[in-house]
């Protein structure tokens, strides 16, 4: 799978370098807290060159998380649209969701910062692709619990909430992961192999969770 943090492919070295950059700034400092000095630094070039390719922080942050967004989107392949079952689409979704954060942390703290700063792109993106007739990751998983219940293949669930709680387990574990290693100590020594056990076991948990109760 691509890296999440790839820049476009039209971008010169230069900006590839910025764009860079800037995600990682961004990611840690966050959309108001990051300067552009400390981003020209990164990318190793002077302020008054980062300004001639982006004219000024928001338009950097605004082209940033576009694309993050959009690869998030993407990294999803077709595993998710083409899955026959909802216990293959949840499969699908966990797999993808963890396989994106875990490809680039960066970009899943940059999403982090834009929620925690009380900023609108993130649902403004979603409800653009929405809107455009676009199949959304999250989106497709609500749709599909929703005819799972009807069908009686799962229990009777509000989707919109478990879909929440799907992304929320698929999330804490890295950005809680110096709790989770004192929590569970040999994820600090195999922090790949924990991962790949994690995803084994949320879909465990949640596909069991779902099923029907029996009298």
């Amino acid at each position: 799978m691509p890296d999440a943090s790839d820049p476009p492919p039209d971008y010169s070295e230069t900006e590839r370098d910025i764009f860079d950059a800037a995600l990682q700034v961004f990611a840690r400092e966050g959309r108001h807290g990051a300067r552009m000095q400390v981003i020209a630094d990164a990318a190793e070039i002077n302020k008054a060159m980062l300004h001639y390719y982006f004219r000024d922080k928001e338009t950097l942050y605004e082209e940033v998380f576009a694309h993050t967004v959009r690869r998030f989107m993407a990294s999803f392949g077709e595993s998710l649209t083409e899955a026959p079952t909802f216990e293959e689409t949840l499969r699908a979704f966990i797999d993808g969701y963890v396989d994106f954060v875990q490809s680039d942390e960066a970009a899943m703290r940059l999403m982090v910062q834009e929620n925690l700063a009380g900023g609108s792109l993130l649902g403004e993106h979603l409800r653009e692709a929405m809107r455009s007739g676009e199949e959304v990751p999250p989106q497709i998983l609500v749709n599909t619990i929703a005819t799972a219940t009807e069908a009686g293949e799962i229990r009777p669930v509000d989707p919109q909430h478990t879909v929440l709680s799907v992304i929320s387990t698929c999330l804490f574990f890295f950005v809680a992961q110096p709790t989770v290693e004192i929590m569970h100590p040999t994820a600090g020594d195999h922090w790949d192999a924990f991962v790949a056990e994690r995803k084994d076991h949320l879909f465990d948990l949640i596909y069991h969770g779902l099923a029907p109760r029996t009298q």
